[in-house]
């Protein structure tokens, strides 16, 4: 339990800190648009990541889009009609290289974007598990936008470690076997999911805060081991094993 909530507050800590700095990037990159639009014969390179990471598409998630736009707000970074045709426009060597260097600064934007699609899917991922571990007398209820069932029970879910989402089983494969996510069809994400990106919910465990941090060893998987060991070896006596297995001694 600790050490799941300890990634989750990690990963949420990274995306805090892909937003300052893409935040930062934005703003400057408005102000070298400002200063140099009226100057270049054709659409900026910032100027069309801006039209298109406001658009209908957005940047393939749904919910880093939604943070995207977000940040284009606070920056006040609005993306202007690009225009009609090429205009001729004679440039100082200055002025090029301010251009250029625009447009390799964009290139880090861009760069800081695909991050930010990376952060939002991995705290996704890990905020779901823990949701599904978290799990009581009432489990998660859990729709899957493929088959349109409201709830599906636990032993059915499955959830993409690629990006975060769940569905039941048979969407999420039928959709992998296509390298897509169960909500690619309704745009919401176009992660590109695989076979091996698949997670059974029922296979990550529910909570257990009766013999959480009292274990013998590290954790409960190897207790079950160990327990096995035994079954299989009567002769290893607790003391025994004890003394030959470093991992026991704490």
């Amino acid at each position: 339990m600790k050490a799941c909530d300890v990634i989750v507050k990690e990963r949420q800590r990274q995306l805090d800190e892909c937003k300052a700095d893409l935040l930062k990037a934005i703003r400057d990159g408005g102000k070298r648009e400002k200063d140099l639009d009226h100057k270049v014969g054709v659409e900026s390179m910032f100027n069309e990541w801006v039209r298109v990471s406001r658009g209908d598409e957005g940047i393939d998630d749904k919910e880093a889009s939604s943070m995207l736009v977000e940040l284009l707000d606070e920056a006040g970074v609005t993306a202007s009609q690009p225009k009609a045709k090429y205009q001729d426009v004679k440039l100082t060597e200055k002025e090029k290289e301010r251009a250029w260097d625009h447009r390799e600064k964009t290139h880090e934007i861009r760069r800081l974007t695909k991050e930010l699609v990376g952060r939002v899917r991995s705290l996704r991922y890990f905020t779901v598990v823990r949701d599904l571990q978290k799990q009581r007398e009432e489990p998660p209820i859990v729709p899957c936008p493929v088959c349109k069932r409201l709830s599906v029970t636990i032993a059915e879910v499955a959830v993409l470690s690629s990006c975060g989402h769940m569905g039941c089983y048979e969407c999420v494969k039928a959709c992998a076997d296509k390298e897509e996510c169960v909500y690619a069809t309704s745009k919401v994400c176009k992660s590109a999911a695989r076979a091996l990106n698949i997670v059974k919910a029922e296979t990550l465990g529910i909570d257990d805060e009766a013999r959480e941090g009292s274990g013998k060893h590290f954790g409960l998987k190897l207790e079950k081991v160990i327990d096995l060991i035994k079954s299989v070896h009567p002769a290893l006596t607790p003391s025994y094993y004890a003394d030959s297995n470093p991992f026991a001694q704490e």
